[in-house]
């Protein structure tokens, strides 16, 4: 398993958990990323936002919360 701020461009990964409190569950499972989601990564500098595909949708993250989301790679 992973941060997702540590996946490279391309991955193909499986949201797991996330790493903080009840606003920070909500505000994902709002974005549409729930236990067992699969998500693709379409950019990440490493250090900057990080921006996947889900379900569909192109959403973003920044730095901060995409070091607290926990993944694993497919």
């Amino acid at each position: 398993m992973i941060k997702l701020s540590n996946a490279k461009i391309g991955s193909k990964l499986t949201f797991i958990s996330a790493n903080g409190g009840r606003c920070i569950h909500h505000r994902l499972a709002e974005m549409g990323l729930v236990s067992g989601e699969k998500i693709k990564v379409l950019y990440s500098t490493g250090h900057g936002q990080v921006i996947v595909h889900i379900k569909g949708s192109k959403v973003a993250f920044g730095h901060g919360l995409a070091q607290k989301i926990v993944v694993r790679e497919e």
